[in-house]
């Protein structure tokens, strides 16, 4: 029998097939068993050089997604306890996950559940998403003195305001549960941002700085987020 492999949770980055690390893409060509959590993480995947062979080899998992994540961690919960069988058996188990495994990414909880049982596990960094939005733009995030925060949520535009009048650079993820916030800053401010949704996928996404095709997205789909920072001169 094999000695035991890690378990391996393999960030596929921001929904590109070019942007895999090396690192991944070997997890992946030595993988016995390859879980994808979710179509987009196995339409990338399918995308890779030798794609259709890995996509024979893999298994797609539809987690349950909602705030309350009682669902989803007890589908979590069985899935470690399968991975762990088959890692007792020798095999080398992957599981895929879209962007950064370690950035509000739901896989999280199977790692803590692998990591209380004991069982050694593997984490494959991917680039986020709201780094792979200002690069499609040809921007970069944050130089010099600036400052990065990344939000889940915002609650209300006084919150924004004041982050934003810091000159600090605001990524708010999970767009569509403060949509109407993040609105009534852009309408009524003059700042510079980025909005991307379904970023990757060719038949749904978008990247836009413009001010009225933001204003008029309705609804605001669950794959979105926004980089919102104060003017910044071209000599600073």
């Amino acid at each position: 029998m094999k000695a035991p492999q890690p378990i391996a949770i393999v960030s596929l980055g921001a929904a590109t097939p070019e942007d895999i690390s090396i690192r991944a893409y070997g997890k992946l060509q030595k993988a016995d068993e390859i879980y994808c959590l979710g179509e987009a993480a196995h339409r990338i995947l399918a995308a890779l050089p030798e794609g259709s062979a890995l996509a024979q080899r893999c298994q797609i998992l539809e987690i349950p997604m909602s705030s309350d994540r009682t669902e989803a961690i007890s589908y979590y919960e069985q899935l470690a306890t399968r991975l762990m069988e088959q890692q007792g058996r020798g095999l080398a188990c992957s599981v895929v996950t879209i962007g950064d495994a370690g950035t509000y990414a739901t896989v999280q909880y199977l790692a803590d559940r692998l990591r209380q049982a004991g069982a050694k596990i593997e984490i494959v960094p991917g680039i986020p998403y709201y780094i792979a939005a200002a690069a499609a733009f040809g921007e970069g995030l944050v130089r010099q003195d600036e400052s990065l925060l990344v939000l889940s949520k915002v609650f209300s535009s006084s919150q924004l305001r004041e982050e934003l009048s810091k000159g600090v650079t605001v990524v708010v993820m999970k767009l569509s549960r403060c949509a109407d916030i993040v609105r009534e800053v852009i309408a009524e401010d003059n700042y510079d941002f980025i909005y991307a949704e379904h970023l990757g996928n060719p038949d749904l996404e978008l990247l836009t700085s413009d001010r009225d095709t933001f204003l008029s997205r309705q609804p605001i789909p669950y794959f979105s987020l926004i980089i919102i920072r104060p003017s910044r001169s071209i000599s600073k």
